[in-house]
């Protein structure tokens, strides 16, 4: 039962990888592109204007991502000398959640190209191994898809560190101070109870994560919007697969090939 929950796990890690190193890089290069068009020279200074991979994503992070089902790339530095005006550090955080929504748009529509050139893709209910090669592109794009609206989404959370902070701080504490003052106070407790909620809500609800709900609607509305056809099931990485009961026939059911006609 563990060797083909391995395989299932390791079937959605291989899809969900490059969709996530991609969003992460991207995501940085967007904070630090950001934060240089303000003219502060830190983040070029420090090699983060690229999109190289190795420069942006940070491989605890991505293996927590894999794993437990949140993680984080290397936060861009920037210096506040450069980046001054509240409004500026709102689009400064708001570039790196902005570029995932706009990155997810983009690979939808290229998804829409490899449907309407292969529509025998479409009858591959489920990531697989043994799929033929534009059945391996087709569920590469369609996880990339979906991580980046997670990141997208998980990231506008208002809690400190993540972007959706930085802009409403950016944005309202210069009018409203004392709910940023309570959040930085707390920090500590906020952070227990995010990981609480991530790790430990999801086992009550049967292994759903609180994030499944808004990213799957986002995901369902942008693929039919962008894309063609009904939204294909999604899947994400998470440590949990390797002890599912019946992993025996989900593992085997995910790696059957599509039928092609």
């Amino acid at each position: 039962m563990l060797g083909t929950g391995i395989e299932f796990y390791l079937v959605l890690v291989v899809f969900a990888i490059p969709g996530i190193v991609l969003g992460f890089t991207v995501h940085e290069y967007c904070h630090a592109a950001v934060a240089t068009g303000y003219g502060d020279p830190l983040p070029r200074r420090q090699g983060r204007l690229s999109l190289n991979p190795g420069a942006q994503v940070d491989p605890l992070g991505l293996v927590l991502l894999l794993t437990v089902g949140f993680g984080f790339a290397r936060p861009v530095i920037y210096n506040p000398m450069y980046v001054r005006r509240g409004r500026q550090r709102a689009w400064l955080a708001a570039a790196g959640p902005l570029s995932n929504l706009v990155l997810a748009a983009a690979l939808g529509l290229l998804a829409k190209v490899v449907i309407l050139t292969n529509p025998w893709v479409q009858t591959c209910s489920n990531p697989s191994f043994a799929l033929p090669v534009m059945g391996i592109v087709y569920w590469l794009l369609v996880s990339a898809v979906y991580v980046n609206l997670v990141l997208f989404i998980f990231n506008l959370l208002p809690i400190p560190p993540l972007d959706g902070f930085g802009v409403a701080e950016g944005f309202f504490r210069g009018r409203h101070p004392a709910p940023f003052q309570w959040v930085e106070m707390h920090r500590t407790e906020i952070y227990v109870g995010l990981i609480l909620v991530v790790l430990v809500l999801p086992q009550l609800l049967g292994g759903l994560s609180p994030l499944s709900i808004p990213a799957g609607l986002a995901f369902n509305w942008l693929w039919s919007h962008v894309a063609t056809g009904a939204a294909p099931p999604i899947y994400f990485p998470n440590i949990a697969y390797l002890f599912l009961a019946g992993g025996q026939s989900l593992a085997g059911y995910l790696l059957h090939p599509c039928f092609i006609t």
